[in-house]
């Protein structure tokens, strides 16, 4: 399960921005507001929100609202999350400032709904798995902290052990998606090296066309994909 890392932000020659982390906060809110959505009986929220590759041309939503449902009735699952949410994310919002942090957290969801879509079997159980949780976009987060740089004065020790950790513990235990972890590792740290390296001048148009970039990769992964389902016996 995800555990949270603390760490301070600084650039080479200047602080980094100081001003509060709304978009985290504001993520947290709404994310335990759907979890409490979930135990209203008759929503069904968890399943009509999970992620389910089968489900992905019919109800292509999911592949982002995986991000709002989590286990219940036990909150442990979401607790996890979002203390990972909480520390790693602050940290990293004031690195990269508000938009573009929001830009690792939705692309980093759907980077580990990618992942789960491709790895999955269409002839297998996991293909008609119900994927929970915010792991992906957490571990896109974590994956900026990989970045190559100097600007994040991060402990970056601590940053691999946690990644270690998850990955084993995912490879270990069954029921947890370790496939979306490795979707969003790897999504956020293609945006964190396209934010933070780089002279600063261009850092922003970098970003973008990495966002852009990613998207279409991932819309064009999961195309191929399904269009493969058509092969199958």
């Amino acid at each position: 399960m995800d555990t949270p890392e603390e760490g301070s932000a600084r650039e080479t020659g200047r602080a980094l921005s100081a001003s509060p982390p709304l978009i985290t906060r504001t993520l947290l809110i709404v994310t335990i507001v759907a979890f409490l959505a979930e135990l209203i009986p008759g929503l069904d929220l968890l399943r009509r929100l999970s992620f389910v590759p089968a489900l992905t041309l019919e109800q292509p939503w999911r592949v982002l609202t995986v991000a709002l449902v989590h286990e219940e009735p036990s909150p442990f699952h979401l607790l996890a999350n979002m203390i990972g949410l909480f520390f790693f994310g602050s940290f990293v919002e004031r690195a990269l400032g508000h938009w573009k942090f929001l830009a690792v957290y939705i692309i980093g969801t759907a980077g580990g709904s990618a992942m789960v879509l491709l790895l999955a079997d269409p002839l297998g159980v996991d293909w008609v798995t119900h994927h929970i949780g915010a792991s992906g976009a957490v571990f896109a987060i974590v994956g900026v902290l990989l970045a190559p740089t100097r600007r994040l004065d991060r402990n970056i020790a601590g940053v691999l052990v946690f990644v270690a950790l998850n990955f084993g513990y995912g490879f270990l235990v069954a029921g947890v998606s370790w496939e979306s972890h490795l979707g969003g590792l790897l999504t956020g740290f293609v945006l964190g090296c396209a934010g933070l390296l780089g002279p600063q001048r261009s850092r922003t148009l970098v970003f973008t066309s990495a966002a852009v970039g990613l998207v279409v990769l991932l819309a064009a992964g999961g195309a191929w994909k399904l269009a493969g389902l058509s092969a199958l016996p």
